[in-house]
């Protein structure tokens, strides 16, 4: 297998930094990302190519951020999940606010979901397939379908109260 390294984090960036900010505060950001880094670095050795190159990367990534998240959860219970999205330009600055002010609010919506949740939702929302995703996960397909309508009831109800 001839990919580099590097390649890899330019391409799968926008999910590392998607996945680092939902299992991360402000506070502890940079280190759960420097943790991914390392441990995609670490595992690329082994990467067979027995699965799709995102689908390995999505699972460590993923693995690296739940036990992150479980084992830094004492320090960053308080925290608040804040960023601002890059808006396209065909947009006025009025449909650009509004669009961003409905991202942040499902962002801060699935930030106090469980963790594993989180990744399911994240996954569906980077529209992988739920056969990508129950490879990703490790959970059947149906189970997959099933958790992702339960989320999305539980994000409607929440975003429901926030109005």
């Amino acid at each position: 297998m001839d990919i580099k390294f590097e390649n890899i984090i330019k391409e799968y960036h926008p999910i590392l930094f998607k996945i680092g900010r939902l299992y991360s505060s402000d506070y502890d950001y940079e280190d759960l990302y420097q943790e991914m880094l390392i441990n995609i670095w670490k595992g690329f050795e082994n990467f067979k190519g027995d699965s799709k190159l995102s689908t390995w990367v999505y699972r460590v990534a993923l693995n690296t951020a739940l036990t992150f998240k479980r084992n830094n959860s004492k320090h960053n219970n308080n925290e608040k999940w804040v960023h601002h999205f890059d808006i396209p330009d065909n947009s006025s600055n009025k449909e650009k606010e509004e669009t961003e002010r409905k991202v942040v609010r499902l962002y801060e919506a699935i930030y106090k979901l469980k963790p594993d949740q989180k990744a399911i939702i994240l996954l569906y929302l980077d529209k992988k397939s739920y056969n990508e995703i129950s490879e990703i996960i490790g959970l059947s397909e149906s189970n997959i379908g099933v958790k992702i309508n339960r989320i999305k009831k539980e994000l409607f109800n929440v975003l429901s109260q926030s109005l």
